[in-house]
């Protein structure tokens, strides 16, 4: 199969690379399958995320992990069951960023991060309960924490 995106023009893909959200994103429920993207090899430091139903709707994700060595998403019952696991280990784990010039100027949202179960490839976009994690936490904070 094949999608355009405007980062990578014409990409091809076979279906078990889909990541499925019943539920679709917020904002965007309609949308129900993406395709993840890495923006460099394999890595899943930055992906695009693509809208399959819409050559137009794409979204820059990105580990939170690599940037943010603290995070700590704790997720709920029903959250863990809607995306088919109760194992910490089959859970990955992303959040939205919007990227700026200069890129210190950019924010990912860690109270909304998006929960994979990378063995079904089933995912939904969560609400964390911890006031710590802001919807436009600045990446600039990340680089302090690494100093």
């Amino acid at each position: 199969m094949k999608i355009k995106n405007r980062y990578f023009g014409e990409v091809e893909y076979e279906a078990g690379e889909k990541i499925y959200f019943p539920e679709g994103l917020f904002g965007f429920e309609e949308q129900k399958e993406f395709l993840p993207i890495p923006f460099e090899g394999d890595t899943d430091t930055m992906l695009c995320l693509q809208a399959l139903e819409d050559e137009e709707l794409c979204f820059v994700l990105l580990n939170p992990f690599r940037f943010f060595a603290d995070y700590n998403p704790r997720i709920s019952e029903a959250d863990r069951s809607a995306i088919g696991s109760s194992r910490d280990e089959d859970i990955s784990y992303y959040v939205i960023g919007v990227i700026r010039d200069p890129l210190t100027d950019s924010t990912v949202n860690l109270k909304a991060p998006i929960a994979v179960n990378y063995r079904t490839r089933d995912a939904r976009q969560i609400i964390l309960e911890d006031p710590a994690y802001t919807f436009r936490h600045r990446l600039e904070e990340a680089a302090r924490e690494e100093d």
